[in-house]
């Protein structure tokens, strides 16, 4: 298979697999956001009179149709193709012709393969705020049932002030809805995705059969809070 950067020499297999890993596994849910970020540029390039209308038309046609064929599971990338960058621009090459490779001009490889995460952490970031609320929201209505509930307290293995289930829901939904506030921060902050990696966990925990082994769910809510900031912001 002849790649982009191919000079003629015979490549081992061996070394693919060590530099593709399994990114082109990975990129996989990238495909749409490349597509997308692609269609943006090519449309730049045009407006600037660097990419002519028919070049423009036949890019914008040809990504949307092999974004399409990849959603509908018509193609996949494959390790030969090393990443998803590699493997639309083959593709959209052998569909449309050399109008497919001008679709990189004034662009790196590291600004497309930026743009698409940019993009594509824009969605995911959003959902997993939505799910944050919902789980939220159960934890508005645990407290609303059982909210007089008495628990016990604990401090560092001690026994404490007692507290109730309406206190400890409404802690963690209030700490839910705060991380997920404005999720599109994670973008500009890696302290953001942290606290939004931090937040993915916590909602695992939480919806886990409701109350049921409240002493482990303390536990895990004081090592999310204490240490995983910790170890991820270093």
């Amino acid at each position: 298979m002849s790649r982009l950067w191919d000079k003629g020499t015979p490549l081992d297999d061996r070394v693919l697999e060590y530099t593709a890993g399994d990114d082109y596994a990975l990129d996989a849910r990238l495909v749409r956001y490349d597509v997308r970020a692609s269609i943006a540029h090519a449309e730049m390039l045009n407006t600037a009179t660097l990419l002519s209308d028919t070049d423009l038309a036949a890019i914008r046609t040809g990504l949307q149709a092999l974004g399409d064929e990849h959603a509908a599971g018509k193609w996949k990338i494959e390790l030969a193709d090393e990443d998803g960058q590699t493997a639309l621009e083959k593709r959209l090459t052998a569909r449309i012709g050399a109008a497919g490779g001008r679709v990189h001009l004034g662009r790196s490889r590291n600004d497309q393969v930026l743009a698409a995460l940019r993009l594509y952490l824009l969605d995911a970031s959003a959902e997993l705020a939505a799910a944050a609320e919902g789980c939220a929201a159960s934890l508005d209505a645990l407290a609303k049932r059982q909210g007089s509930t008495v628990l016990p307290g604990y401090t560092h293995m001690q026994q404490a002030m007692p507290s109730s289930v309406a206190l400890w829901a409404g802690g963690f939904a209030a700490e839910l809805r705060e991380h997920a506030e404005k999720p599109e921060d994670a973008l500009e902050s890696p302290r953001a995705l942290a606290r939004l990696r931090q937040l993915a966990r916590l909602c695992e925990i939480l919806l886990d059969d409701g109350a049921r082994n409240l002493r482990r769910r303390i536990e895990h809510r004081n090592f999310l809070i204490f240490e995983v900031p910790r170890v991820t912001l270093g």
